[in-house]
């Protein structure tokens, strides 16, 4: 998927780099104002690949799959600007609208998601994922893609949405319409998952596993 090339001129550029300076929420609030498709260009532009990455996360994979979810979360946007509120940061609102759309599509998804949610062990793991086991995660991306996979998807996404797109646990929290101490759990229980997948894969995997 292309953003939209519009047609060169002195006054298109200097329009360009004016829109460029604006913040996220100014853009979308030009958008809801009816002046849609340089704002939504330049949103595209500083958005898209994060929200591909996450939307191939949640589609184990399938580029696609990801593609057609990708291009109608854009198409949804445009109708649901009015939704939008300025308090929230953009890619939060971007991303709801891109998990709404996947589940929408997958109609069996929330039900993987119940699932995955049933599959938690009972016993809440007591630490939180180490700064070194945390580096490790970082640095380590190819073996972690596969252990990731074999996560229960709602731990997988909480994971994506903290290491891989960089979201506070308040924004995946607001994102995901729950509370803060649920994300907190997913990820717990996650990172104890991934301990037992990646011990022995990744170099020093066993000094992490306290």
């Amino acid at each position: 998927m292309q953003a939209p090339d519009p047609a060169p001129s002195k006054t298109a550029h200097a329009s360009t780099d004016a829109l460029a300076a604006l913040p996220d929420h100014d853009l979308m609030l030009l958008v809801a104002g009816g002046i849609i498709e340089q704002p939504v260009t330049e949103l595209f532009r500083r958005h898209n690949a994060g929200l591909y990455n996450y939307v191939a996360w949640l589609c184990q994979g399938n580029s696609g799959e990801a593609e057609d979810i990708a291009q109608k979360t854009w198409v949804k946007l445009m109708t649901r600007c009015g939704d939008y509120q300025p308090t929230a940061a953009f890619r939060t609102f971007l991303f709801q609208v891109a998990r709404n759309t996947w589940l929408d599509q997958v109609r069996s998804a929330d039900a993987r998601l119940r699932d995955s949610l049933d599959d938690e062990p009972l016993e809440m793991p007591a630490d939180d994922l180490s700064p070194e086991a945390e580096l490790q995660l970082r640095q380590h991306t190819h073996h972690v893609h596969r252990a990731l996979m074999s996560l229960p998807v709602a731990q997988r996404e909480v994971v994506v949405l903290r290491f891989f797109s960089d979201m506070s646990v308040d924004d995946i929290a607001l994102m995901l319409g729950e509370k803060f101490e649920t994300v907190k759990s997913r990820l717990r229980y996650a990172f104890a998952r991934l301990r037992g997948e990646l011990a022995g894969s990744v170099p020093g995997s066993q000094e992490t596993r306290s």
